[in-house]
């Protein structure tokens, strides 16, 4: 039960993710935006550290597993995933990210020697089945789409499956804070070094960098939500699924990002709920509901 309240938190604080980065990035580029975020995360992981709420060891652990879980998430699927954006359109983007339970599900099987059930199947189909008729009805027409775009973005859905994989064969040596405090330390670098090179070189100095905050004061709110609950929070909350699930089992909560998303967009930005949308709801959620009841009844056979 715990992993999957664990999946329904991550995909919920996902699902609002959208709405704030929107906000964040009319004041940040994509790269300002990503080092801030994990920069924040960092040092708050660091501050629980150091007084005690949370505990991390290292020592004789496999450091190789897990520097590779972290290049895969969020190094890499950030990366791609910015840079796809900026050259597809949304639409695309939730097809071909909604096949992320898939793509885990043959992996785990591949790599990890662990088989869906016919009904399990069933069940990850119709939540795909659901990204797909949302994404594809529920955007609209657009030629925005470039080549380069769908390459980036099969990139972050590729990068999306093997964390699962690695977050999961991790899990066996590293506790959830462990692997989250690594992956918020990995990021925080790896986007703040061309975060400020990207600064220094359009604008000349350091000291400009991050200083369009002070302009809208409303973007804190963004930028502290990614930075702690979408980062600290939702990665834990990952990474504890992995821990008590199966991969695909675990992965399947993604699609449940698109349901949160289309509802926020329909409460908060009082956006149109097409029939599309209602219909890819109630599939991704019962999609959702028979993976999990059949896993549950597998273990108790």
């Amino acid at each position: 039960m715990g992993g999957i309240l664990a999946g329904l938190g991550y995909s919920t604080i996902f699902g609002f993710s959208f709405l704030m980065t929107k906000e964040a990035l009319e004041v940040l580029n994509p790269m300002e935006l990503l080092a801030m975020r994990f920069i924040i995360a960092a040092l708050l992981m660091s501050i629980l550290v150091i007084a005690g709420i949370i505990q991390v060891d290292f020592k004789g652990k496999p450091i190789g597993l897990l520097a590779l879980m972290c290049l895969f998430q969020p190094i890499a699927y950030f990366t791609f995933e910015t840079y796809g954006l900026a050259n597809a359109a949304t639409n695309v983007a939730g097809i071909i990210l909604g096949a992320l339970p898939a793509g885990v599900a043959i992996m785990e099987a591949l790599l990890l020697k662990e088989r869906l059930s016919a009904l399990q199947s069933a069940g990850l189909s119709m939540s795909i089945v659901g990204v797909i008729l949302v994404a594809v009805f529920g955007q609209g027409h657009n030629t925005e789409t470039k080549p380069i775009g769908i390459i980036f973005l099969t990139g972050s859905m590729l990068s999306a499956v093997f964390f699962n994989i690695a977050s999961k064969k991790a899990a066996e040596s590293f506790s959830p804070v462990e692997r989250t405090f690594a992956m918020m330390w990995s990021a925080a670098i790896c986007f703040f070094i061309p975060a400020l090179f990207e600064n220094i070189k359009g604008k000349g100095n350091i000291s400009h960098l991050f200083g369009e905050w002070n302009r809208i004061a409303g973007v804190w709110g963004g930028i502290l939500y990614l930075g702690i609950l979408s980062s600290v929070g939702a990665f834990f909350l990952i990474n504890y699924s992995l821990s008590q699930l199966k991969a695909s089992q675990s992965a399947v909560f993604t699609n449940l990002v698109t349901v949160i998303t289309v509802l926020a967009g329909v409460l908060i930005r009082k956006e149109q709920f097409s029939w599309s949308q209602g219909l890819s709801v109630i599939l991704i959620i019962l999609g959702i509901a028979v993976v999990n009841s059949s896993f549950k009844e597998k273990a108790k056979s």
